[in-house]
């Protein structure tokens, strides 16, 4: 990746935003890839194991901010692993919801010190917490833009997607051996 320097401060600001996302994202693809999983599989087993109900494709779609014929395909590669199941209604046969398999949540808990264990020390290695709550309120605003820009807006998470106390004190205990050194996680590097 070349460090591009242009005369233009917001074109070089764009410029070092697109890094700074690709690499991180591809950092935690290469972490998710050693547990054979994308990021991608991980965003929807996140989103279901929040759901106190079984969502449609395309409320998923919605959540992970994809196309609905996307999120088609990977949920159908999703339940041939086994982490899924997608489940018609009775009423509606027309109506498919997807539930997320012991299989699933297995992967999700294997994966979880990577979705948010890494992404969280790679902030918190750069950023105070002053500062990360200044520059979440900058990618808000930009967000919140660029969504004006699509005809559409950021809304709320429902009261069917929440924080559940088991899989959350779960999930931290499995982010604390992540900080212990456990886990098989590389951590990330301090900066220079």
């Amino acid at each position: 990746m070349h460090n591009w320097e242009t005369k233009d401060p917001y074109l070089t600001a764009w410029v070092r935003l697109r890094q700074a996302s690709d690499a991180a994202l591809r950092a935690t693809e290469i972490e998710l890839g050693k547990r054979q999983t994308t990021l991608a599989q991980m965003d929807v087993l996140l989103i279901l194991s929040m759901s106190k109900v079984p969502l449609s494709p395309g409320e998923i779609s919605a959540y992970v901010f994809r196309e609905k014929h996307s999120v088609s395909a990977l949920l159908s590669r999703m339940q041939r692993a086994g982490y899924v199941k997608k489940v018609r209604s009775k009423k509606d046969q027309r109506v498919v919801k997807i539930q997320i398999q012991p299989k699933g949540r297995e992967l999700l808990n294997q994966s979880v010190a990577v979705i948010i264990g890494y992404a969280r020390d790679l902030l918190k290695s750069r950023f105070s917490e002053k500062e990360i709550r200044q520059f979440d309120r900058f990618l808000k605003a930009l967000r919140d833009l660029a969504l004006r820009e699509l005809g559409t807006e950021a809304k709320r998470v429902p009261a069917t997607i929440g924080w559940e106390p088991e899989p959350a004190n779960q999930w931290r205990a499995i982010v604390k051996q992540y900080h212990a050194g456990q886990g098989g996680v590389r951590r990330v590097a301090a900066p220079k």
